[in-house]
């Protein structure tokens, strides 16, 4: 196995990595903004929140928020990075099938290798689009919820995603 395909394979197991983090950081956010008490079940154990459980649930949204994130921008980044991986490895086997172009016989395996690694980097980068696909919209729902809580509690003030301008409006 060449280098450019091992380098694919670990982007892989990386790129996966970070969207099972994000699913997970989303998850315990998604507990946090929608507690048991606001479903339509609630558990019976029911306590009034205080301003400060409020304060300290909100510093703890914000974090969480950003991290899941910044895990999601990178596991993104990561996706985009399949193909060119593969495009990289397709040039440098191409490269090396040009230095036998002096009436030896061509060696199939370069040109092999070069479709390989074509292969594997669509094929990473479709995987990649399908876990982005489900977590992008678990992120996006996270962060309208997060504004939500945020707006509420300081009476429409603080946003992670609004700009001042949709505020005023």
């Amino acid at each position: 196995m060449d280098f450019i395909t091992v380098l694919i394979i670990l982007l892989g197991c990386i790129t996966i990595g970070l969207f099972v983090w994000c699913i997970l950081i989303s998850r315990n956010l998604d507990n946090i903004l929608q507690p048991r008490t606001r479903r339509a079940n609630p558990s019976r154990e029911t306590k009034e929140e205080t301003p400060e459980d409020i304060r300290n649930i909100e510093d703890d949204v914000v974090k969480k928020c950003n991290k899941m994130n910044m895990i999601y921008s990178c596991a993104v980044n990561c996706t985009t990075a399949f193909p060119l991986l593969g495009m990289l490895g397709t040039v440098i086997s191409l490269m090396s099938l040009a230095g036998n172009m002096d009436g030896q016989e061509i060696p199939v395996d370069q040109f092999f290798m070069a479709l390989r690694t074509t292969m594997w980097g669509i094929i990473g980068g479709i995987i990649g689009k399908g876990f982005d696909a489900y977590v992008s919209v678990k992120v996006a729902a996270n962060n309208k919820e997060t504004d939500t809580l945020l707006e509420r509690n300081s009476g429409g003030g603080i946003s992670l995603t609004k700009t001042a301008q949709e505020k005023k409006a």
